[in-house]
């Protein structure tokens, strides 16, 4: 008995040095330094709402394009030269009408695919849609959902168009619209469920109050690649649409999800506010960039720490902290280091990797800005 208590114990302590070892070794290869640009806007008044997240890379990684709502236009910014460019405009109603722009993803041949209220799809430089995603088409309109967000991966006859779709049983699920036939294969991207677990949900004498993690979507390395806010696994498919693989891995300086809940204790809405509370100071995943250049993957994910002070009618109260970690991977998604970015101040901002370095935006004085982050070696 003792000594299979003994050698319990000394397979207990092996397996701990073995994962302080691979701890330690991710962060002692986690090193970086940071320098800060400003766009010259030219006088222009670039729309920096919403930490320009419904922006995107032109495919050499050169120009960002911003969506401007104070006058409708996609508006382009040098990367290279730090300099506004020129004002794209388009129309809000009529046959290339784009109404509400969500957000823009930047093609080959300088074509955009625009992400709609209400249409979605692939435009020009001159605003004119050359080829829409009409997911109404698809068996006649039954069972078309709302999507929250959609995109292409390159422009053609056979265009497949991913979207992002959500039923009332809390599922969601990543459609692959077909334009050729107007037919979709439905992929299951919940397979954790690490959204449904998450959604927060409250119907209490018809005071309905309801709260769901963000499901992103994202063309990177000429792929589409679904993650989510509080759980890590990522999933990645490919431009015919097929899944190629699903990533999910072991973090050292945070948990890989948030702890589930019995939604049975959600009796109110101080439940609701005190759980998410709850998941904001465990971690929060945003999606993961690609770095041509290093050919690897980053990815912010963050801590909140919150102070007891709560204004009137806020959701939660006001952050204190906010602790930004940045993990690196290699281009087949293995973890290669991670650490804290003292500097950054929140995961949901637009970021991307250009020239080596991750781009973080920064509003500098209405201006915009970008802190570049460079990795050690």
């Amino acid at each position: 008995m003792n000594q299979t208590r003994t050698l319990s114990l000394l397979l207990f302590v092996l397996l701990f040095s073995c994962g302080q070892k691979a701890t330690d070794d991710l962060q002692k290869n986690f090193s970086y330094k940071l320098d800060t640009v400003l766009v010259d806007s030219k006088g222009k008044n670039l729309d920096l709402t919403r930490y320009i997240t419904n922006s995107d890379l032109d495919v050499q990684e050169s120009v960002i394009y911003l969506f401007n709502k104070f006058d409708h236009s996609i508006d382009e910014v040098n990367l290279d030269k730090l300099e506004y460019v020129q004002s794209i405009p388009f129309e809000k109603e009529g046959p290339n009408g784009t109404s509400y722009i969500n957000y823009i993803y930047a093609l080959e041949d300088d074509l955009f695919f625009i992400k709609g209220s209400a249409k979605s799809g692939v435009f020009n430089k001159n605003g004119s849609i050359l080829q829409s995603a009409d997911w109404s088409k698809i068996n006649g309109g039954e069972g078309f959902q709302m999507l929250r967000n959609e995109l292409v991966l390159e422009y053609s006859d056979s265009m497949k168009v991913f979207g992002l779709a959500y039923d009332l049983d809390r599922n969601v699920y990543l459609d692959v619209l077909s334009t050729s036939d107007n037919t979709k294969n439905r992929f299951d991207i919940d397979l954790e469920k690490a959204y449904q677990d998450n959604v927060l949900e409250l119907d209490d004498s018809g005071n309905y109050f309801y709260i769901d993690p963000m499901v992103h979507l994202k063309a990177e390395n000429g792929h589409a690649i679904v993650s989510h806010d509080f759980s890590n696994e990522i999933y990645i498919f490919n431009t015919s649409g097929e899944l190629v693989k699903k990533v999910s891995y072991e973090p050292t300086m945070t948990p890989k999800s948030v702890k589930q809940i019995d939604k049975k204790e959600i009796v109110s809405r101080d439940v609701i506010e005190n759980t998410y509370q709850g998941f904001l100071e465990q971690i929060k995943f945003s999606a993961p960039v690609w770095d041509k250049l290093n050919k690897r993957y980053l990815r912010l994910s963050a801590q909140r720490v919150f102070t007891d002070t709560k204004l009137e009618n806020a959701f939660l109260p006001q952050v204190k902290e906010t602790k930004i970690f940045l993990t690196v991977f290699d281009e087949d998604f293995n973890l290669i280091s991670e650490g804290e970015v003292l500097e950054f101040n929140s995961e949901s901002v637009k970021y991307f990797a250009k020239d080596g370095m991750l781009w973080f935006f920064t509003n500098v004085d209405d201006e915009l800005g970008f802190v570049r982050l460079s990795l050690g070696n």
